[in-house]
């Protein structure tokens, strides 16, 4: 079917106007979306009412010009139609809190035009196929979810993601069930954010994440299994943003996150078997917040930490075993929690 047929068919379509850009379907399986008036370029179920959202989803190859489908809480489907694969113009796929969703089709590799997925709180999702390697122009995907209930389900990602040259952000927060990385995750040689929050049965990272040389933004906070870094973190020469709060099992941090010079914030809030910092951390130049609170085990700072000069932010509240060199005395006025009786 051609371009032309489907804006032919899509006219027959009953539509409400919305405003000025947007109508909602009146009848028909795509009844309570909202599309744009004319040619469908985009449709979402966001405002569509439970009793129509789909139990089945049913085929859009009527829809062949569509750039961005919306099934948000489409709670019912537990599969997409096969038709989905053949929207070669779609760029943008969200299905947010489709919550009995557990796969995309193995064909989903032949949207070449792809360049968002969105599975937030897809909380039974439980496996990505190989095919996801093939989406060429793939530039975020997410799975999981930072503020809602998350994924419960998936376990491993297939080794093909990464394949994904163009992708540029990796969103996998409170995938609670994920054990691993792939071995090769640094070949995502255009990743720019990593997040990874409360990714609780993940034991280790790949070493190969050091060659991420484009990563700006590393979150593993709450990663609870985690027992160490990899060494190799420091070869991330573009990090901006470490951060790794809650990770409860860190007893220290690797001698080479010192190479990091693009690094700005250190966030290390209750790592409570934090024992010590590496002793050249005041290489870190660029570093302008850090932050130590409730780092209970941790004894001493470095005295390198005199060496930065660009630092705004300095947090060491409820650090109970913390003794604080004389010589980090310039740092009172910024630093939070602080405590003459530390000093020493």
């Amino acid at each position: 079917m051609t371009s032309a047929d489907t804006d032919e068919r899509t006219k027959d379509v009953e539509l409400e106007v919305v405003d000025e850009d947007r109508a909602m379907v009146e009848s028909g399986e795509l009844k309570g979306m909202k599309c744009e008036k004319g040619v469908f370029h985009s449709l979402s179920s966001e405002s569509t009412c439970d009793i129509d959202r789909w139990r089945t989803m049913p085929s859009l190859e009527e829809y062949s010009s569509l750039k961005k489908l919306d099934l948000y809480k489409n709670r019912y489907i537990k599969h997409l139609h096969d038709s989905v694969c053949g929207l070669t113009n779609l760029e943008v796929l969200s299905l947010v809190r489709c919550e009995k969703l557990n796969c995309l089709p193995e064909k989903i590799g032949n949207l070449k035009n792809l360049q968002e997925i969105d599975l937030t709180d897809a909380s039974e999702f439980s496996s990505l196929p190989d095919s996801i390697g093939d989406l060429s122009s793939l530039r975020k995907l997410t799975v999981g979810g930072h503020q809602g209930s998350g994924n419960k389900m998936l376990k491993t990602l297939p080794s093909t993601i990464v394949k994904l040259s163009c992708l540029e952000t990796l969103c996998l927060d409170k995938c609670k069930e994920l054990e691993s990385l792939p071995p090769d995750i640094g070949n995502l040689v255009n990743l720019k954010v990593l997040l990874m929050r409360e990714c609780k049965a993940v034991k280790q990272l790949p070493k190969s994440i050091g060659c991420l040389s484009n990563l700006v933004e590393l979150s593993i906070s709450k990663c609870m299994g985690l027992t160490s870094i990899p060494a190799e973190i420091g070869d991330c020469e573009n990090l901006e943003d470490l951060i790794m709060n809650k990770c409860k099992s860190i007893t220290s941090l690797p001698d080479n996150i010192c190479n990091l010079r693009s690094l700005c914030m250190l966030d290390l809030r209750a790592c409570k078997k934090l024992v010590s910092l590496p002793r050249q951390l005041g290489h870190l130049s660029s570093l302008k917040f850090l932050d130590l609170c409730t780092c209970k085990r941790l004894e001493t700072l470095p005295l390198s930490l005199g060496q930065l000069t660009k630092l705004e932010f300095l947090n060491i509240s409820a650090c109970v075993d913390l003794t604080i060199p004389k010589s980090l005395e310039k740092f009172k006025d910024l630093a939070q929690g602080w405590d003459d009786e530390k000093v020493e």
